[in-house]
């Protein structure tokens, strides 16, 4: 089986179940390329070369992430293309990928599996407590998330059925999520004293939203919310408008360390 993966990851933990489920699709003889949304354009998918999609992706307020959004979007006819979609989340992902992943169906793609993997929290609200697991609370989170990432392998392989997240309360989860996004008191950033005009955030911003001016970093108007500036900052030095103190605590990816493609 000829399987393509695309994949965005903001802070590393769709890029491990990417990886992780290519390697464990390779092992059952499929073969199998993980690409970054980033790196790769959707327009030079051709569906002729291929025998399956897949499609993984962070939960953002149960929908996919802008940028997948547009990647989808963009995606050529499927011409009856089976079609897996997984999502990654630190708790829930209610219909996400469910929902997601409704408009390639009127493209000619054929969704069977649709899943989520439990991760790492990386997202921090103004005004609520951090709650970025430690690299200790972390080990038994993913040895579960390798033994699910294994069975979807399997599922994946032998083209099963499965569909996670659409039932009534996977459908409610997701119906408001959606409805109160615009609510929601999402993070705006900013970056401190402590910044030594680097650039780390300006180079890995996967949307070019950050620029370095004569003032210093500068944040425009259409971050995704991936939290990679955030979390990533070798100085620790972008914080969170609104937040009552610098936030020394963040979350530093499944691995320890960066790997977003």
């Amino acid at each position: 089986m000829r399987i393509r993966i695309y994949f965005f990851s903001g802070t590393g933990n769709t890029a491990w179940v990417a990886h992780h489920l290519e390697e464990h699709l390779r092992s059952l003889g499929d073969e199998v390329t993980a690409h970054s949304c980033e790196k790769a354009k959707a327009t030079e998918f051709n569906p002729q070369d291929w025998d399956m999609l897949g499609l993984l992706f962070p939960v953002h307020a149960s929908s996919a992430p802008v940028i997948v959004q547009d990647f989808m979007r963009d995606l050529p006819p499927g011409d009856g293309m089976p079609l897996f979609a997984v999502t990654t989340a630190g708790y829930a992902a209610g219909d996400t990928a469910w929902y997601a992943v409704r408009p390639l169906g009127e493209k000619g793609y054929r969704p069977f599996l649709l899943s989520n993997v439990l991760m790492g929290n990386n997202l921090y609200l103004p005004g609520l407590p951090v709650l970025f697991p430690t690299p200790e609370e972390m080990k038994p989170r993913l040895a579960k998330a390798e033994q699910k990432v294994s069975h979807l392998a399997e599922l994946i392989h032998r083209q099963e059925r499965l569909v996670e997240g659409a039932g009534v309360g996977g459908r409610l989860l997701g119906i408001t999520q959606r409805a109160t996004d615009k609510w929601l008191n999402l993070p705006a950033f900013y970056a401190d004293e402590d910044c030594i005009r680097c650039g780390w955030c300006v180079s890995h911003c996967p949307v070019g939203n950050i620029e370095m001016t004569d003032e210093g970093v500068r944040f425009g108007d259409g971050c995704v919310h991936c939290m990679r500036c955030f979390n990533f900052c070798p100085k620790k030095a972008i914080q969170v408008v609104g937040a009552k103190k610098k936030i020394e605590r963040r979350y530093r990816g499944p691995e320890g360390k960066p790997r977003f493609f």
